[in-house]
């Protein structure tokens, strides 16, 4: 049950969106011969970042503290395999590495906050038809329930309504923000926007860590060798505990129901969109059963 870009897209979002604070420098341009001062706004980070490799590894050693973990494998090892999975696919991905960068360079009047949380909201939504059907050839190859293949897909779609939610609220905060009078009531404008996405960003956090840590205990308890940990050959329900599986499962249907509950505060729309997205469970488990049809349903579901 390997990575996908929702690995590191959380971290990132508060790296680009939180850890950062809007700076005024005066520049000196000549032209026409004529020296001339020019004030930029622009941001930089607030604090220094802990490395995108520190992040997944704390974050890995806090889910195996909190699972069972097969004698056949230490605990260490597999913070490292995990970790080291999640590292190489963000170092692959230049693209979102730069556009990081670039909140921190622009000028404040080319809304580089909005851009930043568009272009990883654009990115994900491109992928998730490949990560449903990810899902759908891990199922046929499994006795899990559908059920459980099904409360990932929500997670995918709830971590989508996250990205739109917060793309209001930045698109918000920084309009306001270029309209300021002032410097001092510029930075005012962003510390209200931060505060507003602050405890967004906490809550799909705290739903994304219960999501990681329910499929890297099934992983793990169905491989045989660290090179199969990330996706192996076969998931057996038997091989689970089923009360520990039964526990995780719990834990991680009640994150998605209070994370999704939150963030009807914010969009009370997603309560209509709950029942369109039944379309999507149905469409995931046609493309499970009818594996011959990838291909059309694919089309389907891009419609």
């Amino acid at each position: 049950m390997g990575a996908t870009s929702v690995d590191y897209s959380g971290s990132a979002l508060r790296y680009g969106l939180m850890d950062i604070k809007p700076i005024e420098m005066v520049e000196i341009v000549k032209k026409f011969g004529l020296k001339f001062k020019r004030v930029v706004r622009t941001f930089e980070f607030a604090k220094r970042p802990e490395s995108y490799a520190d992040l997944v590894t704390v974050q890995n050693e806090a889910i195996f503290n909190t699972i069972e973990i097969p004698k056949w494998f230490d605990a260490g090892k597999l913070v490292k395999a995990f970790s080291q999975s999640s590292i190489e696919n963000y170092e692959r991905d230049e693209e979102f590495k730069k556009a990081i960068e670039d909140v921190k360079k622009a000028d404040r009047k080319g809304r580089p906050l909005l851009r930043f949380i568009q272009y990883a909201k654009n990115t994900f939504e491109s992928e998730r038809t490949y990560y449903l059907e990810l899902e759908a050839q891990r199922f046929l190859r499994s006795n899990l329930p559908l059920s459980f293949y099904n409360k990932l897909v929500v997670f995918d779609n709830t971590y989508y309504d996250f990205l739109k939610i917060l793309e209001d609220r930045v698109r918000v905060g920084e309009f306001y923000a270029s309209s300021a009078r002032n410097f001092q009531m510029y930075k005012k404008q962003i510390a209200k926007m931060q505060r507003t996405i602050s405890p967004i960003i906490d809550q799909m956090d705290k739903c994304f860590f219960s999501y990681s840590r329910l499929k890297r205990y099934v992983s793990i308890w169905n491989a045989k060798d660290y090179k199969e940990i990330l996706d192996p050959h076969f998931l057996d329900v038997k091989s689970l505990d089923f009360s520990e599986f039964e526990k995780l499962c719990n834990d991680y249907s009640m994150r998605l129901k209070e994370t999704r509950e939150f963030l009807l505060r914010y969009d009370p729309e997603i309560l209509h969109k709950l029942i369109s997205k039944e379309s999507t469970t149905n469409m995931f488990a046609k493309l499970a059963l009818l594996p011959s049809s990838l291909n059309k349903l694919e089309s389907e579901l891009l419609e």
